[in-house]
C-alpha cells in the first residue's frame, strides 16, 4: 500500500470489513500513535544507517507501526505483523563509519518482519502501475477531495486484475491461440457499460457486446451490433475462430476513419483479386515500440536480451489486420541470428502454424520451424 492511502483507519478498515491483509509505507502523523517523527526516533539513541529498529503495537488491534534506520528513517505499517524482527533479513552495502563510502559487498542486516515483506511485493506496484498507465482512468476534480481519484484508481486495478485472468485462463484453455489485446477489452468493457443505467439519448439499432466473454470461442472484438446479412460490407471472419454474437466492426488503435478508409480499400483489392490472401505488406513505422512482431515464437525472444521481446517489423498481414482491427506485425525480413544474416519469415510461419496456408509442395515453410526455411 502506497504511504498517500496508509493509515491506521484503512487498516482496520482492511482486515476487519474488506478481508485483506495490507502493508505498507506510512506517513507517521497517520498512524494514530501521536508524533513519533526523526526527533523522537533519534532521542532513542537510533541513527540513520545503523539499521536498527523501533516498533509499536497497538493494544487491542493487530496494526503494527515500524520504524527502521535505513539511508533514512523507513516507516511501515501492517495489520497483519507483530513487533518481530528478523535477523539477517535484507542484505545491505554498509557504509564505512570513516570514509562514509559503502563497501562493495552485501551485508545481512536485521529489519522488522513487516518491512522484508514489504521489500517483497512493493515492486509489483511498479509493475502494476506501468500496465494501469497507458489505460488510465484519471480524474482532475479539485472541488470533490480524494473520493474520484480513489474511485478511478480501484476502478484502473479492478481492471487491470480482471483483464490478467482473462489472459491467464485464455492461455491454459487455448495455449495454440493469441488472446485479445487490453484495449478492446476495455472497448467492449465500455460499450457493455454505457448502455447500462435510463436512456440518456435514443441509440441505432443493435444490442451492445457482453462484458462477460466465452473463452471457448471468443478471440476477437467480433460481437456487438447487427449486421443485415444482405449488407455489401461484411466483416472479416477468421476461418479459424467460431464467433459468437453478432459481427461488429472490429476496435482498433487507429482511428475508426482510417480503419474504415483501410477496409474498404481491401474489400475493392479483395473483388479484383480473389486470390488475396495473408499478404505480407510494408507501412511506415510510427512507434517502434508499437511494432514488434506479433508471433509468440519469433526468434527475438531467443536473443539472449534481459528483457526478452519479439523483433521489431516493418511488414504487417493485410487480412490479418482488417480482422483484428489493429495493424498485425509480423516478421518479413532479414535478421542478425546468431552473429549471420537470416531471412526471418515469422509471417509464414505464423499463418502456416494457424491453418491460413497451404504447403502445396515439400520446400514449403515448415510448421515446426520459427526461422523460415527460405532462409537456406
Amino acid at each position: 500500500m502506497d504511504s498517500a492511502y496508509m493509515s491506521d483507519a484503512m487498516c482496520q478498515v482492511g482486515r476487519e470489513e474488506w478481508k485483506i491483509n495490507m502493508v505498507g509505507t506510512c506517513q507517521t502523523n497517520r498512524t494514530g500513535a501521536g508524533s513519533l517523527g526523526k526527533a523522537t526516533v533519534a532521542a532513542r539513541g537510533i541513527k540513520v544507517g545503523t539499521h536498527q529498529s523501533v516498533m509499536y503495537q497497538h493494544k487491542d488491534k493487530p496494526i503494527t507501526y515500524a520504524i527502521w534506520a535505513d539511508n533514512n528513517y523507513v516507516k511501515t505499517l501492517s495489520n497483519f505483523h507483530g513487533p518481530n524482527l528478523l535477523r539477517g533479513g535484507i542484505q545491505r552495502k554498509l557504509r564505512d563509519p570513516v570514509t562514509h563510502r559503502r563497501n562493495k559487498d552485501f551485508t545481512d542486516v536485521d529489519c522488522p518482519e513487516q518491512q522484508w515483506v514489504y521489500c517483497q511485493t512493493y515492486h509489483l506496484i511498479d509493475k502494476g502501475n506501468g500496465s494501469e498507465a497507458k489505460y488510465d482512468l484519471s480524474t482532475e476534480s479539485h472541488l470533490h477531495g480524494w473520493s474520484p481519484k480513489l474511485a478511478s484508481r480501484f476502478f484502473n486495478m479492478n481492471l487491470n486484475n480482471a483483464y490478467n485472468i482473462y489472459k491467464w485462463l485464455y492461455n491454459k484453455y487455448h495455449p495454440d491461440r493469441t488472446p485479445m489485446d487490453m484495449r478492446p477489452c476495455i472497448n467492449d468493457l465500455t460499450h457493455s457499460l454505457l448502455q447500462q443505467g435510463s436512456e440518456i439519448r435514443t441509440r441505432g439499432f443493435g444490442d451492445a457486446p457482453s462484458a462477460t466473454k466465452d473463452i471457448t470461442t471468443t478471440s476477437s472484438s467480433l460481437d456487438g451490433r447487427k449486421i443485415r446479412s444482405d449488407a455489401v460490407r461484411q466483416p472479416f471472419t477468421s476461418p479459424t475462430a467460431t464467433v459468437t454474437g453478432t459481427p461488429q466492426t472490429p476496435a482498433s488503435a487507429i482511428t475508426a476513419r482510417a480503419l474504415r478508409y483501410r477496409q474498404s480499400d481491401f474489400n475493392r483489392q479483395k473483388e479484383m483479386q480473389p486470390g488475396r490472401n495473408h499478404l505480407s505488406v510494408p507501412l511506415i513505422v510510427l512507434d517502434k515500440k508499437l511494432s514488434y512482431c506479433k508471433y509468440i515464437k519469433c526468434p527475438g525472444f531467443n536473443t539472449g536480451a534481459k528483457r526478452a521481446r519479439a523483433y521489431p517489423s516493418k511488414y504487417v498481414c493485410e487480412q490479418c489486420s482488417m480482422e483484428k482491427g489493429s495493424d498485425f506485425w509480423l516478421c518479413n525480413s532479414i535478421k542478425i541470428v546468431d552473429g549471420v544474416k537470416t531471412v526471418v519469415n515469422c509471417h509464414a510461419a505464423y499463418h502456416v502454424e494457424k491453418k491460413l496456408y497451404e504447403i502445396t509442395a515439400p520446400s514449403s515453410v515448415s510448421v515446426s520451424t520459427i526461422v523460415s526455411e527460405l532462409t537456406e
